[in-house]
């Protein structure tokens, strides 16, 4: 069994969205967003629910144009067509027929396209361009990314998986953590968090006219724009000869200096104690418990305390009672000392508003 198994990337996943879940007013801006676009309370049950609110709020116009692009993409792989324009009679007249024939049943295969669409664990939902052509659709994206911009920040790792995990848990809630993670793990491309990689095609080049190694064959504009959001990142260039034992062999060589390279090339993540063990287990439920105890006062933590000490005399802090509550009503041993910590802990983990310093500064 591999060590780093499907199982292994599960549990990291459900700790990052853990720790964006903890994060101050995320589930109450999550709930104000949902009224605000006229979403369910709790979010949609499936992707084919949303593909009908979403289909419901298209004019004639947009239905036709949506199952039109359904129907092209279906006739040209069944038919192994290419979508140029010598084809392009040819298709119409295929859709005209079918139209024909079928009718409405031509809506129910839309809708099906579109929950898959929905589904796609690389693409944002709201950034489906037939979502950003209608007037009221159009507000989706905005509203979601006002969020992700909110909640995010460099102690929650990638910021594409996190702008997911807020995307899908606005529009399905736990449905749709559960149905990205699975979709996630369940590709081996996509389960690591931090390492992919990258392979330019013909299409990532300009200056094609001039030929391979011509000097303009350079990457264009919206390559360097892909790449230049992992300016944070090493990059490791592996030429067609290479082999896969040499590869790994290079990596378990160089690896430290590699790490170097990672750790000093970007000084942001070492203001909020970013390394490789960042990802680690952690029992949320009980540090919130202490976390929403030791955040009472002493006056208001005795009223709660049913035991038989007397912690109402002098010289006795309120870490104590704390201490005391969680061993007798909820069973948890931590002792006083270790209260202050894990409560100073959570509070640090929950804040959304981090100050980044200076490069110059660190």
């Amino acid at each position: 069994m591999k060590k780093f198994s499907a199982d292994y990337f599960e549990k990291k996943y459900r700790i990052l969205f853990n720790k964006l879940f903890i994060k101050k007013g995320f589930l109450d801006d999550i709930k104000e967003s949902r009224k605000k676009l006229g979403l369910p309370e709790n979010g949609f049950n499936n992707e084919a629910d949303l593909a009908c609110f979403v289909i419901s709020k298209m004019n004639a116009e947009e239905r036709r144009s949506i199952a039109f692009g359904v129907f092209i993409e279906d006739y040209a792989r069944k038919n192994n067509l290419t979508l140029e324009e010598e084809n392009k009679e040819r298709i119409i007249n295929a859709y005209v027929g079918v139209i024909k024939k079928q009718g409405d049943s031509m809506m129910a295969k839309a809708i099906f396209w579109l929950s898959k669409n929905i589904e796609d664990h690389t693409q944002m939902i709201t950034k489906n361009s037939n979502l950003r052509k209608n007037k009221f659709l159009s507000k989706l994206y905005p509203e979601t990314i006002k969020l992700i911009r909110k909640f995010w920040a460099l102690d929650l790792l990638d910021e594409h998986i996190m702008g997911h995990f807020v995307e899908k848990y606005l529009f399905f809630g736990d449905y749709g953590i559960n149905q990205y993670i699975n979709n996630k793990i369940a590709c081996p491309n996509c389960r690591y968090i931090g390492v992919n990689h990258f392979s330019p095609t013909r299409a990532s080049m300009a200056g094609q006219d001039e030929g391979a190694y011509g000097k303009n064959y350079i990457f264009n504009k919206q390559t360097v724009k892909l790449l230049s959001l992992h300016f944070n990142s090493v990059f490791l260039i592996i030429k067609p000869y290479a082999t896969k034992e040499e590869v790994l062999q290079y990596v378990e060589d160089n690896w430290n200096n590699l790490k170097e390279h990672m750790t000093e090339k970007n000084s942001f993540y070492k203001q909020f104690d970013v390394h490789p063990n960042k990802i680690k287990e952690s029992d949320f439920e009980r540090n919130q418990l202490v976390y929403e105890l030791y955040k009472l006062s002493k006056k208001e933590l005795l009223k709660i305390y049913k035991g038989g000490k007397d912690f109402s005399v002098s010289g006795i802090y309120k870490e104590m009672i704390v201490s005391a509550i969680l061993n007798e009503q909820y069973k948890i041993d931590i002792s006083p000392d270790a209260i202050k910590k894990s409560a100073t802990r959570f509070a640090k983990d929950t804040n959304t508003k981090k100050k980044m310093k200076d490069i110059g500064d660190i």
